[in-house]
C-alpha cells in the first residue's frame, strides 16, 4: 500500500476512544482469557462487532511440558498468543522489551489517546481480585486521557476467582497515582497498529481442523493427558493444575462454538459445537469441585480424567464430521435444517431476530435490507455450504425471499430441483 493509503493506528483514534467501553458490551468476555480478551476489545472497536471470533477458529488441542517432571499445559506463553492472535484479530501487535518503571511505561502511550495493550503482573493491579494475591501475567489497554493528565485502564476481563470476582472495568488514575501501579514489576507495553483480518473461509478452517483432528485420532495424546494428571503423585498439585486446563479448554470450547455458531447460524455443527462446548463447562465445574475435595483430603473423582479424555477425542472426532459427514448424514441436503440455517443468516446479517424473518415474506419490507447486505447473506451461506452459486441464479427476487434461498442452497448442494418446506 502506498504512503498516501496507508492508514495507521493513530487515525482510528476517534474510533477508539469512545467505542472501547460499548465493544466491551458486545463481546461474550466469560469465552476468553486474560491475554486475548482485551485484544478482542481493540478487534471489534476497529473492525465491527464479531471480530473477535476469529479467536475461536481454531480450537485444537497442544499440550507442553515446561520441564521435566512436570505436568503438561495448554496454557499459551503471552507471546506466543499475541503473534497467533495478530492475523485473525486484524492487529499488528508489536511486542516491546519489559520497562521497569511506570514513568516510563506511560511515555509510551499515544498522544492521541488511542489505547497502548500492556501485559503486566496482575498483583499490581487494584481492580482485579488478583491484587495483592498472586503473580500472574494479565493485559490491561492504557490509554492518556485529558491532555495526558490521567491514564484510563480498561480490562475486560471476565473471572470468577478464589479471591472474588473479576469483571470488566474502565479505571481512571492520575498520571502519577498511575505509574506508580507499574513501579518494579515489569511490564510489556506492545503497541498495536490496524491491519487486514487475516479471515478464511469457514470451509478451509474446517478442513484444516479437521485434518489436525484426524492426526490427533490416530495417536493416544487425548490419553496419555489424562493420565499425566491422574497418576501424579501429589494430587493436590495435579487438581489445581487441572482446573486451570480444563478452564483454559472450556473457554476455548465456548469461543469455538460461537464462531460456528457465527460463520454457520442454525446449522448441524453449530450445534453440535455448543453441545460439546457446554460438556466441557460441566467437566470444568467437577474438576473445581475435585479440587475443593482434594484439599480438605477427600479422594479425587476417578471420572474426571476419563471425561478429559473422551471430550478432547470428541473434539476431534466433531471436527472431522464437519468436513466428512457420516453416511446417511442429512446436514446438507435436509431442507428444514437449511431453512434454519438461512433464516439465522439473514437475522444476523440484517440485526433482527430470527422470527421476524420467518414472519414475513418479502424481505425487502424489512429496516435495513439492502443490496449490501444480500452480498453478505449469500456469501455466508456459500462458505457455511461450501458451495458457490451460479451467478444466473442471483436474481433480486431470489434474493428477498427465504424459501427462494432455502432453494438456491438445495440446488447448490445436491443438483435437487428447489424444495420449500
Amino acid at each position: 500500500m502506498s504512503a498516501a493509503g496507508r492508514r495507521t493506528f493513530g487515525s482510528y483514534a476517534s474510533e477508539l476512544t469512545e467505542p472501547l467501553p460499548d465493544a466491551i458490551r458486545g463481546i461474550d468476555t466469560t469465552a476468553l482469557d486474560c491475554i486475548q480478551v482485551n485484544a478482542a476489545v481493540l478487534a471489534d472497536a476497529l473492525h465491527g462487532a464479531g471480530s473477535h471470533l476469529e479467536l475461536g477458529s481454531r480450537p485444537g488441542f497442544t499440550a507442553r511440558t515446561v520441564a521435566p517432571g512436570r505436568l503438561p499445559t495448554v496454557e499459551q506463553r503471552p507471546a506466543e498468543q499475541l503473534e497467533r492472535m495478530a492475523g485473525p484479530l486484524g492487529l499488528a501487535l508489536d511486542v516491546g522489551q519489559p520497562v521497569a518503571e511506570g514513568a516510563e511505561l506511560l511515555d509510551r502511550l499515544p498522544e492521541d489517546g488511542s489505547p497502548l495493550y500492556v501485559v503486566g503482573d496482575a498483583y499490581r493491579m487494584p481492580w482485579l481480585p488478583y491484587h495483592g494475591h498472586q503473580h500472574m501475567e494479565h493485559s490491561v489497554l492504557l490509554r492518556a486521557t485529558d491532555g495526558g493528565a490521567h491514564v484510563e485502564a480498561i480490562d475486560a476481563y471476565d473471572n470468577e476467582t478464589p479471591y472474588g470476582r473479576a469483571e470488566p472495568v474502565v479505571c481512571s488514575y492520575d498520571r502519577s497515582q498511575a505509574a506508580a501501579l507499574f513501579d518494579g514489576a515489569p511490564a510489556v507495553p506492545v503497541p498495536v497498529h490496524p491491519r487486514t483480518p487475516g479471515v478464511q473461509a469457514p470451509t478451509r478452517v474446517l478442513e484444516r481442523n479437521a485434518e489436525d483432528a484426524a492426526t490427533l485420532l490416530s495417536d493416544e495424546a487425548p490419553e496419555r493427558y489424562a493420565a499425566a494428571f491422574r497418576d501424579h503423585a501429589d494430587q493436590q498439585e495435579a487438581c489445581t493444575a487441572l482446573l486451570l486446563e480444563t478452564w483454559l479448554l472450556n473457554r476455548s470450547r465456548r469461543l469455538h462454538a460461537a464462531w460456528v455458531s457465527h460463520r454457520a447460524p442454525g446449522s448441524a455443527h453449530a450445534s453440535a459445537a455448543a453441545e460439546q462446548a457446554a460438556a466441557w463447562s460441566d467437566l470444568a465445574g467437577q474438576c473445581y469441585l475435585a479440587a475443593r475435595r482434594v484439599r480438605r483430603g477427600r479422594p479425587v473423582p476417578p471420572q474426571i480424567h476419563h471425561t478429559l479424555a473422551r471430550l478432547l477425542r470428541a473434539d476431534a472426532e466433531l471436527a472431522v464430521r464437519a468436513v466428512h459427514p457420516e453416511p446417511g448424514g442429512t446436514m446438507p441436503a435436509d431442507p428444514t435444517r437449511i431453512r434454519r440455517t438461512v433464516t439465522a443468516t439473514v437475522a444476523d446479517v440484517l440485526g433482527v431476530t430470527p422470527e421476524a424473518i420467518s414472519a414475513i415474506d418479502d424481505l425487502s419490507r424489512l429496516d435495513g435490507f439492502a443490496s449490501f447486505q444480500m452480498v453478505e447473506t449469500v456469501e455466508r451461506l456459500e462458505d457455511a455450504y461450501g458451495v458457490e452459486f451460479a451467478p444466473g441464479d442471483l436474481e433480486p427476487a431470489v434474493l428477498r425471499s427465504v424459501d427462494s434461498l432455502v432453494g438456491l442452497v438445495v440446488r447448490a448442494s445436491t443438483g435437487a430441483g428447489v424444495v420449500h418446506s
